[in-house]
């Protein structure tokens, strides 16, 4: 007797190929098989430049936003789909300006994709004999969808949780909802997948401990074997490089400008900046980080990261002070320490010192932690990981251990797959 197929769907408004932070859905996805699962996703929440050089899954894409196009890339990237993005996205900038009807457009885009996840989910879970529902962590209609789908059609269902849903910076409506659905979430689901240990802890306070059994960590994974193909040069250099590698918003912008504050200061070193990131220059200089000769800004594809990694000197990352949402800080791990872990180059943690992100770097002794704002102890981390090799070199096998030890996706992604029981 053949094993029944335990068939799922995930459900989330960002995926691969978009850059940044859904590469690592990708990094869990990628060897399971596709004939076990379909992503009921965003058609254009992929942006223009992420369908031309990201990275697609195997799995069958259903886009709840554009039921006539599928995950050909000629049907996600091609002329008249860009025209049609680039519109939307110039409108969307537009609206901003108008912050009452704003504010209304985005509550009724906001209500129209639940509505639209829910009707295209529930179709696809009758034809495809779905017999489980995962909804991944966003500004709520990918999460709420897929809480209502398992209440309708009483599919097992589970969440995975990249951040913190409740208590995120989420405008008018998304946090109402998240205030109002996270505990029926919680109480719901078989499992809650968090990414870690600080994560895990800050929810069992909230809810208590009968929630620590849902609870299971799987942390940011990533694929060592790019990244072991390539050899680290080490010579003698006039100018040494700081990498800072994904996107960049509110929880980031603080101390990335921290660390321009203390490269430009710098007058013993030459130190240059490079910032690879799918934001336009546009953005990142409305929000005040600007090309100079000290800051380059760049975008590369998933496939050209682990060699701009490994030829850094240093990777950056940061987490900022004073923001709106501590709680976020202080329980996130970005998906980019996962790559900074395998890729061969020293990191500098440029963070708070209540982050988990600090913890874990001082518990597993593989970064140069510089825990408050000071621009001083800034540049004297700088100064430490350029030119004492040896402090560096052991940072290196330190980093390399933990990642081993628990990002590794071959690994991780067995362990989603025996959660999921497929």
């Amino acid at each position: 007797m053949h094993r029944q197929i335990n068939k799922i769907i995930f459900i989330s408004s960002y995926t691969p190929p978009s850059l940044g932070g859904p590469q690592n859905l990708y990094n869990l996805l990628r060897d399971i098989d596709p004939n076990y699962y379909c992503i009921l996703t965003s058609f254009y929440n992929i942006d223009n430049v992420s369908a031309k050089i990201g990275t697609w899954l195997k799995g069958e894409y259903i886009f709840y936003d554009n039921t006539s196009s599928t995950k050909n890339i000629t049907n996600v990237s091609d002329n008249s789909t860009f025209k049609k993005r680039t519109l939307i996205n110039k409108f969307k900038k537009v609206i901003k300006y108008f912050s009452v009807i704003h504010k209304i457009m985005r509550f009724f885009a906001t209500i129209i994709q639940i509505i639209a996840i829910i009707s295209k989910g529930r179709k696809v879970i009758k034809d495809k004999n779905i017999n489980s529902i995962i909804g991944f962590s966003d500004n709520g209609p990918a999460m709420i969808g897929a809480y209502i789908l398992h209440k309708i059609t009483k599919k097992k269902y589970s969440i995975f949780l990249f951040d913190l849903y409740k208590g995120n910076l989420f405008p008018f409506p998304e946090n109402l909802l998240a205030n109002f659905f996270e505990p029926k979430m919680f109480r719901s689901a078989n499992k809650i997948i968090v990414t870690n240990e600080g994560t895990r802890d800050f929810y069992i306070k909230r809810y208590g401990q009968d929630i620590s059994e849902k609870i299971v960590i799987i942390h940011n994974s990533a694929f060592a074997d790019a990244y072991l193909k390539i050899k680290k040069q080490s010579e003698f250099k006039n100018m040494y490089t700081i990498a800072y590698t994904g996107r960049i918003y509110w929880a980031q912008i603080r101390s990335i400008k921290n660390l321009i504050q203390a490269i430009s200061e710098m007058k013993d070193l030459e130190i240059k900046l490079k910032i690879y990131s799918p934001h336009p220059k546009e953005y990142l200089k409305k929000i005040g980080i600007i090309e100079s000769e000290k800051v380059e800004i760049g975008i590369a594809s998933p496939k050209e990261i682990s060699k701009i990694q490994n030829d850094a000197d240093i990777l950056f990352l940061p987490l900022s002070w004073n923001t709106k949402s501590q709680a976020i800080i202080d329980t996130a791990t970005p998906g980019k320490l996962t790559d900074y872990l395998i890729s061969g180059s020293p990191i500098l943690i440029h963070a708070p010192a209540s982050t988990f992100l600090v913890k874990y770097a001082k518990e597993n002794n593989f970064a140069e932690v510089v825990d408050n704002e000071d621009s001083k102890l800034l540049k004297e981390a700088i100064k430490k990981l350029v030119q004492d090799k040896k402090y560096s070199d052991k940072l290196i096998i330190n980093a390399k251990n933990t990642f081993y030890k628990n990002h590794n996706s071959k690994i991780n992604s067995l362990k989603l797959q025996e959660i999921l029981d497929i």
